[in-house]
């Protein structure tokens, strides 16, 4: 009578190990849905576009998880303009155009866009400066990535929008 409630207790003992080892040796596999924000090392990003009437000019900016692991993008992103030489000059980002942030987890190899849209009329006699380097910063990335932008925003000024998953255009 002893040996059925041995082999009995031991079966329970391995089920229980096993559901609890499969999943999470099967988790570290896989990754799991979201890796934490995205840093900067995990990212390019590049242009896709620009169109501009009446003085405003609209671009949308793409960036792509290049790492093996996700990560997910949540807010606005943030801007530096620097001048010839590579001198920063006085850059304003405005995050006020839509759409508004939302949760996007970018798997390998996954793109997401935000738009960017600024003035390229002089107010009064002051020119506005043209850019060489932008540096764009990922939300909660910490650090920018740098790309070669000439960008014409008067005053310094540059409103964007939230990461939005996908490839779009302006």
């Amino acid at each position: 009578m002893r040996r059925p409630s041995i082999t009995l207790v031991a079966g329970l003992l391995a089920g229980l190990l096993v559901g609890a080892i499969v999943p999470a040796a099967f988790a570290s596999l896989h990754g799991t849905a979201s890796g934490g924000d995205c840093a900067r090392s995990q990212l390019d990003v590049r242009p896709n576009g620009s169109q501009g009437a009446a003085g405003t000019i609209r671009g949308a900016w793409v960036f792509t998880n290049r790492s093996k692991s996700a990560c997910t993008l949540d807010g606005y992103p943030d801007w530096q303009l620097f001048r010839k030489g590579g001198r920063p000059f006085a850059t304003t980002t405005k995050k006020n155009l839509a759409p508004a942030p939302a949760h996007v987890t970018l798997t390998p190899g996954d793109s997401g866009t935000f738009f960017s849209q600024y003035s390229d009329v002089p107010s009064g006699t002051k020119r506005c400066r043209i850019s060489r380097v932008a540096e764009i910063t990922a939300p909660s990335a910490g650090a920018g990535l740098f790309i070669p932008a000439a960008l014409e925003a008067c005053g310094g000024v540059i409103h964007v929008s939230g990461v939005e998953a996908g490839v779009h255009g302006p």
